[in-house]
Formats: C-alpha cells, structure tokens, sequence
C-alpha cells in the first residue's frame, strides 16, 4: 500500500489556495462591477469597507502575521509612504473597475511587475536580466494595444491614465514592501494601506459610507471579505509552494476576471484589447517567473 507523499499533499494544498485567490480577487471586481451597476455603490465607498476588513482581520490574526504596531506606520517613513500609496491604490484602481469594466481595468492593472521591475533597478539595485528589457518592451506594446482601442475614444481616457498609474503605483509598493519585510511584520505593513485607505475614503466619501439598504450594505462587506480572503489565502499559499509557482498563478487573475466579466455581466472586448491584454500578461509572466 502506497504511503501518502506529505510534500506532495502540502504542494496540492498551495496550489488549491493559490488558485482560490485567484478566484476570489477575479470575484471582487466583478461584484465591484454589479455592485455599481445596481445599488450605485461607488469605488470610494467599496474601499473603505476593504479597509475596515481588512483592519479586523488582521487584529486577529496577529499571532499568525505578526504584531501589529500602528504607531510605527508614523514613525518609519517608508511604512508611512507605502500606506499612502496603497491607501490611495486601492480606491484608485475600484474606480477604474467601475468606468472601464473589470476586464479592461485588470488588464492594464496586470502590468505592475513591468513597473516594480523598473523601480527595482533603479532603488534596490538589483541586477536586471537583459532579457527583462525585452519583456518590458513587450509589456509596453501590448498596453499599447489596448489603449488603442476604441474605449479611448468614448471617453475612457482619463480612466485609463488612472488604471496606468494605479499600475505603476502598485509596483512601486512591490518594492517598498520587499525592503520593509526585513524590519517590519507583515501585520503592520497590510494595516498600513488599510489605515491610509480609510482616511482617505472617509475624506472623499464622507456620508455615502453609511449604507441604508441591506442587501447593498451585505454585498458590499461580501465584496470586503472575498477580497481580504483572497489575500490571506494567497499569504497561506506561499507556506507550501515556492514563490515561482504563487506568482505565477497570479498572472491568472486578469484573465479570470476577464472571463467572469465577459460572462457574468456581460462585458465585450475588441480584439485590440484581447491581443493586448494576451501580450501583457505573457510578457508579466516571464517577468515575475524570470525573477525567481
């Protein structure tokens, strides 16, 4: 009788995980999508409930993810400026969800390891393939194509400025996050964003974050909690398979969200856009799997 490999079993575990966190990040913008279309619940708002998730969770997960210390979001400035960054990401890159679809949103938000890629040649120094630039190049091509779609010129431009910069804003915190790992637990760098994201959500949003209808209050803390579980089943994945495999599974959750778009509420793609966006996401899987 064949004794059970336990290697094996931990590997089949990670990739299991992995792959629901693919789902559930996919899940969330689509719920974004309808939440907007139908209760007109907007990207700030969606945010801010992320945050005060996200906030809980991981107050009760300390023992697992480290002390939380808020004070040192203040006292450290690079903790201080990648809750900033974050904080403003997030709502960012709701919004786009929002005015461009999940599909075309997570196309061009797919594209951040081109840009973490970059930052972190010039800030951490590291050493960059030579083969990383044609990638990069490739990367830039296929956002080329899909800005040139047709959704440039019905108005969608600003917003797709905005998904660009929500992308170069999430490299750069790739970054930060890999320098503040060696002094920071991983508690207090995740409560950074949620921290900033309320401030800011709060600011903007002010009275839409009460939520009258329950059924748009419980989707909206469904949306929350899918996310936040994405992101702690993503964190789990990582304590049985390599990072090479993690990240790469990543890459799929553009064309995840894509499919469940297309389907679920009906999102259409030009074929400018699902060349493009096929561009980008090889050309960010090679990036993330060449660095390994």
């Amino acid at each position: 009788m064949n004794q059970p490999n336990p290697k094996q079993n931990n590997e089949t575990r990670g990739l299991v995980l992995a792959i629901t966190s693919v789902i559930c990040f996919a899940t969330t913008s689509t719920l974004l999508s309808y939440l907007n279309s139908n209760y007109g619940v907007d990207g700030w708002v969606a945010s801010a409930y992320r945050a005060v998730v996200g906030l809980m969770v991981v107050t009760l997960l300390q023992s697992k993810a480290g002390k939380l210390q808020i004070a040192h979001i203040i006292k450290n400035r690079l903790l201080l400026a990648r809750g900033l960054i974050g904080g403003a990401t997030i709502p960012l890159y709701y919004i786009c969800i929002i005015e461009l679809g999940p599909g075309r949103a997570g196309m061009i938000g797919g594209s951040y390891p081109l840009f973490a890629t970059v930052f972190s040649l010039f800030l951490l120094r590291e050493d960059i393939k030579q083969n990383y630039f044609a990638y990069i190049t490739l990367a830039l091509i296929g956002l080329a194509l899909v800005f040139a779609d047709s959704g440039i010129h019905n108005g969608k431009l600003f917003y797709d400025a905005l998904a660009i910069i929500g992308a170069i804003a999430a490299g750069f915190c790739v970054v930060m996050i890999r320098h503040l790992r060696h002094s920071e637990t991983t508690s207090t760098i995740f409560a950074s964003q949620c921290v900033f994201t309320l401030i800011i959500t709060a600011v903007v949003a002010k009275d839409r974050l009460i939520l009258c209808d329950m059924q748009a209050l419980g989707l909206v803390f469904l949306a929350a909690i899918i996310v936040v579980s994405g992101q702690l089943t993503l964190t789990e994945s990582f304590r049985h398979i390599d990072v090479a495999k993690g990240s790469t599974l990543q890459m799929l959750t553009p064309a995840v969200t894509v499919l469940l778009s297309a389907f679920l509420i009906g999102e259409r793609f030009s074929a400018l856009e699902i060349i493009g966006g096929a561009v980008i996401l090889f050309a960010s899987y090679r990036i993330v799997i060449s660095r390994q």
